[in-house]
C-alpha cells in the first residue's frame, strides 16, 4: 500500500497525536459548551442586566486570549509544555465546578480560573504537537499537515456538539446540571492527555536568550504585520460578538421554530462550526483552482474578501433588525445567512493571516506570531466590552437609540473605513515582502 493511501496515512501518525486529539475534543467540548450558555446564565441566574452580561463575556473571551502569553513563558522557563498543560488543567475543572453556585462571588472565581486555565493551555497543546512530529516523524510535513488540519477538525466538531447538547441540558436539567457536563469533559480531556506522556515530544526547558540581530528580525517583523493585525481586531470584534449581541437578538427578535420545534437561543451558536466543517475544504479547493484559471489571489486579496464578507454580515443584520421593527419576530434565516457569510470571512481572515505571518517570520519567531495573533483577538474583545453594554440602550448625548438596526449598521459603516485601512497596510506589506524577496534583497 502506498505512504499517500488514506489508511497508510492514518496509520503512521505517531501514537501520540490520538491522545492530541481526543485530549484536544473534549477539552473544546468543554470551553466552547461552556461558553453557549454563559450569557444567560449570567441574566437569568446570576441577576446581570444585558450589558453587564455581554461585557462580562467580552472580558472572560478577552482574558482567554491575554492569558497565552503567560502560558508560553511558564511552559519555557519552567514547568515545560506538558506539565503546564497538566497543572493548569486543574482549576480548569475547578472552574468549570464553581461556575454552577449561583451567586456573583462564585461567578467571577469561575470565570478568572477558566479563563486562566484555558488561556495558558491554549499555546502549548499545539506546539507539543508540532514537537512531537518534528522528532518523531522529521521530515513528513505532509503528515504533521494532515495532523493540524485533523485536529482542528476536532476543535470545530467538539464546538459544534457542545453547542448544541448545552443549551439541551439546561433547558431540561437546569443550569447547575449543565455545567457538570463540560466539568466532566475536561476531566476527560486531562485523564486522556495525561495518559499519552510517553509518546510526546521530549522537552528541553530553559531561558533562550535573544542574539542582537534576531531582536531586530523581531522588530521588523512586527513592523510589518502590526498594521495588518491592527485591521484584523475590528474582525474579531465582530467575530466575537456570536455569543453576546448575536445570542440576544435571536432570544428577542428570531423566530425560532424548526421543523415544528422551538429551539434555544443560545443553540444557534452551533452554527459556525458546522459551516466550518463544511465550507472549509471548498473554499480551500477554490485557493488552488482560481489560479489555473488565471486568477491569482495574493492571501491579502483573500483577507480583503473577509473584510467586505463581515461588513455584508453585519448589514444583514441590521436589516433584519429595522425588519424586526415593522412586524414583530423576523425569520431564522436571518441569522443563518450572517453565520454562513462570517464563517467565510472567518476562513479568508484567520487561517489565511495567520498563515501569511507565519511565512513573514523566521523559524525563531513563529511563536511570537502566534502570541501577536491571540493579541488581536484579546483588543477585539476589549472592544466589545466597551461597546456591547450599550446593545439596545439609548445614548442621550447623542439622542439616539442603538436599536439592533442601528447597532449592528453601525458595525456595516465601520467596516468600510477597516476595508479601506487594510488596503493601505496590505500595500505597504506586500511591497515590503516583494522586496525581500527580490534577487538585489539577497
Amino acid at each position: 500500500m502506498s505512504a499517500a493511501s488514506p489508511r497508510s496515512s492514518i496509520f503512521n501518525h505517531p501514537l501520540g497525536f490520538w491522545f492530541f486529539f481526543w485530549g484536544e475534543f473534549a477539552e473544546r467540548c468543554c470551553f466552547y459548551g461552556m461558553r453557549a450558555i454563559l450569557l444567560l446564565y449570567m441574566i437569568d441566574r446570576i441577576g446581570f442586566d444585558e450589558g453587564r452580561a455581554s461585557q462580562m463575556m467580552a472580558f472572560f473571551v478577552a482574558g482567554c486570549y491575554i492569558l497565552p502569553l503567560l502560558g508560553g513563558f511558564v511552559a519555557d522557563r519552567f514547568l515545560g509544555k506538558y506539565w503546564t498543560i497538566v497543572l493548569f488543567s486543574v482549576p480548569y475543572v475547578g472552574g468549570q465546578l464553581l461556575l454552577g453556585i449561583e451567586n456573583k462571588p462564585f461567578l467571577f472565581i469561575s470565570l478568572g480560573l477558566l479563563a486562566m486555565g484555558s488561556g495558558v493551555i491554549k499555546p502549548n497543546i499545539s506546539t507539543l504537537m508540532g514537537l512531537t512530529y518534528d522528532q518523531q516523524r522529521p521530515g513528513q510535513e505532509k503528515l504533521r499537515s494532515d495532523a493540524f488540519a485533523m485536529f482542528y477538525g476536532s476543535i470545530n466538531i467538539g464546538s459544534a456538539i457542545s453547542a448544541l447538547v448545552m443549551p439541551w441540558l439546561r433547558d431540561h436539567y437546569g443550569y447547575q446540571v449543565a455545567f457538570l457536563f463540560p466539568a466532566a469533559l475536561m476531566t476527560l480531556a486531562l485523564l486522556i492527555f495525561a495518559a499519552g506522556k510517553p509518546f510526546y515530544a521530549r522537552e528541553t526547558v530553559g531561558r533562550k536568550i535573544l542574539t542582537p540581530e534576531e531582536k531586530r528580525n523581531r522588530l521588523t517583523v512586527l513592523r510589518r504585520i502590526l498594521g495588518l493585525f491592527i485591521v484584523v481586531t475590528f474582525f474579531w470584534s465582530i467575530f466575537d460578538q456570536a455569543e453576546s449581541t448575536w445570542t440576544l437578538f435571536a432570544r428577542d427578535c428570531l423566530d425560532l421554530n424548526l421543523f415544528g420545534r422551538k429551539i434555544a437561543p443560545d443553540m444557534i451558536q452551533s452554527l459556525n462550526p458546522i459551516f466550518i466543517l463544511i465550507l472549509l475544504p471548498p473554499v480551500t479547493a477554490l485557493w488552488h483552482l482560481l489560479p489555473r484559471l488565471g486568477i491569482r489571489l495574493r492571501p491579502t486579496d483573500k483577507m480583503l474578501i473577509g473584510f467586505c464578507l463581515a461588513g455584508t454580515t453585519m448589514l444583514i443584520m441590521s436589516i433584519a433588525g429595522f425588519r424586526y421593527a415593522e412586524v414583530g419576530r423576523v425569520s431564522i434565516l436571518w441569522e443563518v445567512i450572517p453565520y454562513i457569510l462570517i464563517t467565510a470571512a472567518e476562513i479568508c481572515i484567520s487561517v489565511v493571516g495567520l498563515e501569511l505571518a507565519f511565512s513573514a517570520a523566521p523559524a525563531s519567531m513563529k511563536s511570537f506570531v502566534t502570541a501577536c495573533w491571540l493579541l488581536t483577538i484579546f483588543f477585539g474583545n476589549i472592544f466589545n466590552a466597551g461597546i456591547t453594554p450599550y446593545y439596545g440602550k439609548e445614548i442621550s448625548w447623542l439622542n439616539l437609540t442603538l436599536t439592533p438596526g442601528v447597532y449592528f449598521g453601525l458595525f456595516a459603516l465601520l467596516m468600510i473605513p477597516v476595508a479601506g485601512a487594510f488596503i493601505f497596510v496590505a500595500k505597504r506589506f506586500n511591497r515590503l515582502q516583494s522586496a525581500d524577496a527580490s534577487p538585489a534583497a539577497k
